[in-house]
């Protein structure tokens, strides 16, 4: 099935060859080639708002559980034997870039960048999961791969 460009250029070239007769045959399929396209982009945009709408809700809870974490190993005078500096410090810089991260893909959905909102924020999940495991706490079974 021809896409709406080549359906449009097929009849603006035969408008200009003076194919009349096809160029209006071609001309008249343009609306329902338009609706499959509008169609297209709505279940886009509503497939890209659910996975949106579910990181939105489980990111931002992982990042208060690092951040928690983070605070508390932090402060303490003896890491537990099961984490290293190491650990902490690469905890802490996946925990400063997933919170950078989070705020611009936050802008680029309110702007209407949705593609790029969620790819974003499917990168900044991963992060923050690595930053679970590097501090030993649990990832959620819904941040699982």
């Amino acid at each position: 099935m021809p896409s709406l460009e080549s359906t449009l250029a097929a009849a603006k070239d035969k408008f200009a060859s003076g194919d009349y007769k096809g160029a209006i045959a071609d001309a008249q399929a343009l609306p329902a080639k338009a609706k499959e396209v509008i169609a297209a982009a709505e279940a886009k945009k509503m497939e890209l708002t659910a996975s949106w709408s579910s990181l939105s809700e489980g990111l931002p809870k992982m990042v208060e559980a690092i951040k928690i974490r983070v605070d508390i190993l932090s402060q303490a005078k003896k890491l537990p034997e099961n984490l290293t500096a190491e650990n902490l410090a690469a905890a802490k810089g996946n925990l400063a870039e997933v919170t950078d991260g989070w705020a611009k893909a936050q802008e680029s959905f309110k702007a209407g960048d949705w593609g790029a909102a969620v790819a974003s924020a499917n990168a900044l999940k991963e992060k923050a999961v690595k930053a679970l495991e590097l501090l030993g706490l649990p990832v959620p079974a819904a941040a699982k791969p």
